[in-house]
């Protein structure tokens, strides 16, 4: 690879950004890695890997033009902030960085259905997910309206992680130290679920061939799986045992459980919306399915599971 082919990875001490930053730099790529703490870990055995760190602050216009210099690609991947459109304004100078610096490829990691938010019964600005919503529908538009010569966006499903990390106590308050899920959705409602790895594997991907990538919204997941398939799964391959109480969406909020969970579904059924899993049959990624999952990251989970 030519220093032409220089990806900047926004967020490169996250999940994604971590594993899209590692299988660049396998594939040849030169990667400017932007990360908060550059003394973390993850920042560490990037640097080793052979990725240039940057300290970056998505308010700090500064260091993401710093970080975007000689890039050839960005990989747009900032965090939403309840309650705000920070996320929105962070992508958009992330974008215009980018741009400024000469980019020539944008890979933004959105959400499934941000396309579709203005058809969701009910969101409005009063809403208490209208800005979440607004800040991936926002820097979609902004991506395409650019002026890159590709684009691609990636709309990933559930991920595996959420179950098993920070944002499990938001989620699923009742799985760490009580191994329940509590769930306000229907027994035969199913998850669309995907390994962080593998969103990784599609940006990845994509900035390896920009032309069949280019233009493309795609939208991602592994399989789709009912919340009791999924805690029998844990249990059975874990080794530690899961169940499911379904209750009412009042009763969820009683006890913790966000609204947004029964939310997304209610707009998931109105929309009548499904993952075309045979679409993401055409492309050359292979996804773990949850089983797969739960094996490689066994030991993580049962220890999650036994804090």
């Amino acid at each position: 690879m030519s220093q032409q082919n220089t990806i900047l990875v926004t967020a490169a001490n996250g999940n994604v950004g971590s594993s899209l930053s590692r299988q660049l730099l396998d594939q040849g790529f030169n990667v400017n890695a932007l990360v908060r703490n550059t003394e973390s870990k993850i920042a560490r055995d990037l640097e080793k890997r052979g990725a240039k760190i940057f300290k970056g602050d998505f308010d700090d216009f500064s260091s993401l033009q710093k970080a975007s210099e000689g890039i050839w690609g960005v990989f747009i991947n900032s965090n939403p902030i309840p309650g705000t459109l920070d996320e929105l304004r962070h992508n958009t100078s992330i974008i215009k960085a980018a741009k400024e610096a000469g980019a020539k490829f944008g890979v933004y990691m959105s959400v499934m259905m941000a396309e579709r938010k203005d058809e969701f019964p009910g969101l409005s600005p009063q809403h208490e997910s209208y800005k979440y919503w607004e800040s991936k529908h926002g820097t979609e538009k902004a991506l395409q309206e650019a002026g890159f010569e590709h684009w691609t966006i990636l709309r990933p499903g559930m991920f595996i992680s959420n179950f098993f990390g920070p944002i499990a106590s938001f989620l699923w308050p009742t799985l760490q130290k009580q191994h329940v899920i509590l769930s306000p959705l229907a027994p035969t409602v199913t998850q669309p679920l995907i390994d962080t790895d593998d969103v990784a594997k599609y940006a990845a991907a994509a900035f390896a061939d920009p032309n069949t990538f280019h233009g493309l919204a795609i939208d991602v997941a592994s399989e789709e799986v009912t919340l009791e398939n999924f805690a029998k799964l844990i249990t059975d391959i874990v080794g530690v045992e899961v169940t499911v109480e379904h209750i009412s969406i009042e009763e969820a909020a009683r006890r913790g459980v966000t609204s947004r969970i029964a939310g997304w579904h209610s707009w998931i059924r109105a929309l009548n919306y499904r993952i075309d899993y045979e679409r993401l049959q055409k492309f050359p990624i292979k996804s773990a399915t949850v089983a797969e999952y739960l094996k490689k990251n066994k030991a993580s989970v049962a220890e999650f599971l036994s804090a």
